[in-house]
């Protein structure tokens, strides 16, 4: 995501078929029936809009027949691989079924985030089996042991969430980042499971488009999957990357100067893409790319990394940067997982970086802008450390490094680096790192000994250049002399 603004969600927050695989295993399972072919997006059908539906209450111990074998009880296990997930969601009913297919393992109990999700039935074939919501947002199966897949279908209806946290009717939008994918389908949020999507969706309104990836065939975060409806057009004119990946952008036609504003946002945007591409690696979310324009209330707040169509605000569709830094996320936070919420900096700073590395290429600077950033940063009083030393023990909402300094820290340590080892080999070390750990989940000192690794002679000083941008709060003075300050 990126923040024009100092403010962004933090603000914000005060005022058919998915198919999904999660983990970083070998092992295959095959997700639910249906969904389209990979990357294409899908068209709304017509149908009245839906209103927003109530929260479920706690649930009930519920129990199941059918079947062989007695359905076992609930049972809580949060370490069972989920191999795959499809979703069918209706948005005018509000209404989803989940197809999850749990990796074979001895234990019988299943859990997911389930938010406040209500859910009526959980099915493993024609067996209905025992599950649990007794704990709070947390749905707990009891699930049979047969030493082979389990394949388990969940039947729920999910509520309207006007907060930025699930689906909200009234803007035509999803937002599941950081850990509200619950709110939508059965899930685990924790930043390094990983999730291969297919997507449907019925009930969106008459004359509405519903703008979604049909597959998400490269393993995501649990809050890449998302859904825009509303009116829209397709800008479908930009060049194809050599690899042939094909870029558009998805504007609003009921807003104004949207058109003009998608071809200003997306001048450079093949030839970004295609650097991303030719640079660091292949892409691995489709076939197809490109920005939706989502109208968010309240100020023009950037972007969301929904890969393969990541979510631009209506307001800062024009800005180039915007666009090219999430679409950098394919390759860093999107396509390498960060391992622990703290470490942010690896998707944040790694895209802040390689963006306006191409963007530079095609003679756009935005470096001007990042040292008003870092400025602000440094000289006020929401500077703290870019890099905090623990592991998924914070809450990324309430703590410092839900700030612009992971961004504006990481791009100028990276930019430092360069500036030490050249910015071609610095380009090395992050293509070695991305084709090593695409698809997986790995930590930011992982990225800072990949790059010690292709500039040995100059290991000192790439630690003590992450020592001084990432793991302490006062900022290096070298930034006065790279900004001019």
């Amino acid at each position: 995501m990126i923040n024009r603004r100092f403010v962004w969600l933090s603000a914000l927050l005060s005022s058919g078929l998915l198919i999904v695989a999660c983990g970083d295993d070998t092992s295959s399972g095959g997700g639910g029936a249906g969904g389209g072919s990979g990357g294409s997006p899908s068209t709304g059908a017509s149908g009245p809009g839906g209103s927003g539906g109530s929260g479920g209450s706690g649930g009930m111990e519920q129990t199941g027949g059918g079947g062989s074998d007695p359905a076992p009880p609930p049972l809580e296990d949060w370490n069972r691989d989920i191999l795959s997930t499809g979703l069918e969601l209706n948005l005018e009913t509000l209404t989803g079924k989940a197809t999850i297919v749990l990796a074979a393992s001895d234990s019988k109990g299943a859990s997911f985030e389930v938010g406040d999700l209500e859910i009526t039935s959980v099915k493993e074939g024609d067996q209905t089996l025992q599950f649990s919501t007794t704990t709070e947002k947390q749905l707990d199966v009891g699930v049979p042991s047969n030493g082979s897949d389990s394949t388990l279908v969940i039947e729920y209806s999910f509520a309207g969430h006007p907060n930025f946290d699930g689906w909200w009717p009234e803007q035509g939008v999803s937002f599941l980042w950081p850990y509200f994918c619950g709110n939508l389908f059965p899930c685990k949020s924790t930043p390094q499971d990983g999730v291969k999507f297919e997507l449907a969706v019925t009930g969106v309104p008459d004359g509405a488009t519903a703008v979604y990836p049909a597959t998400i065939p490269g393993d995501a975060p649990s809050y890449q999957p998302a859904i825009a409806v509303g009116a829209y057009a397709k800008l479908d004119t930009l060049p194809v990357t050599t690899n042939g990946t094909i870029v558009s952008v998805w504007y609003r036609t009921d807003l104004p100067n949207q058109e003009q504003d998608a071809i200003a946002g997306s001048a450079h945007l093949s030839q970004v893409i295609d650097f991303f591409e030719q640079t660091y690696g292949d892409y691995t979310f489709g076939p197809e790319v490109g920005t939706v324009s989502v109208d968010w209330p309240g100020g023009d707040y950037g972007g969301m990394e929904h890969h393969p169509y990541w979510h631009v605000d209506s307001g800062t569709l024009k800005d180039e940067h915007v666009n090219a830094h999430e679409a950098a996320h394919g390759w860093f936070g999107d396509g390498v997982r960060i391992a622990c919420w703290e470490d942010f900096v690896l998707s944040e700073g790694t895209a802040e970086y390689i963006s306006a590395r191409a963007l530079e290429l095609e003679g756009v600077d935005v470096w001007p802008e990042f040292c008003e950033y870092i400025d602000s940063i440094c000289t006020g009083e929401g500077n703290t450390v870019a890099l905090p030393d623990t592991c998924n023990e914070i809450d990324i909402f309430n703590h410092p490094i839900w700030s612009l300094v992971p961004y504006t820290k990481g791009a100028f340590f990276y930019r430092e680096v360069a500036n030490l080892i050249t910015p071609e080999l610095l380009d090395d070390a992050l293509s070695a790192f991305y084709q090593d750990h695409v698809g997986t989940a790995t930590n930011m000192q992982t990225l800072i000994d990949a790059i010690k690794d292709k500039a040995p002679e100059h290991a000192d000083e790439i630690d003590a250049l992450a020592t001084g941008w990432l793991r302490t709060e006062a900022c290096p003075a070298s930034y006065q002399t790279m900004c001019a300050l």
